[in-house]
């Protein structure tokens, strides 16, 4: 594959050329109309338990690395009612 080089100049004339075109095709009109259409839906208010579970889990996550997931979840469950009661 022959190399070729360019100055700075002629690298930037030929980015905004490619970018200019793209543009008159509508390819950037189109996906600014995409990116509009649809509001995403609003998140529920996640609970107290919810938040606390969070916490608990992360927390012995740390401690606990290698510890299936499982197991981490029944602990955190056990935690959060102790910490909620």
């Amino acid at each position: 594959m022959p190399t070729v080089t360019m100055t700075l100049e002629e690298y930037e004339a030929l980015r905004s050329l490619i970018s200019s075109e793209r543009e008159s095709e509508g390819a950037s009109l189109a996906e600014r109309d995409v990116s509009l259409g649809k509001p995403k839906p609003k998140r529920r208010k996640k609970s107290k338990y919810q938040r606390e579970l969070g916490r608990q889990l992360k927390m012995l996550k740390v401690k606990h690395p290698r510890t299936k997931i499982t197991a981490l979840m029944k602990r955190a469950h056990r935690a959060t009612r102790k910490a909620l009661k």
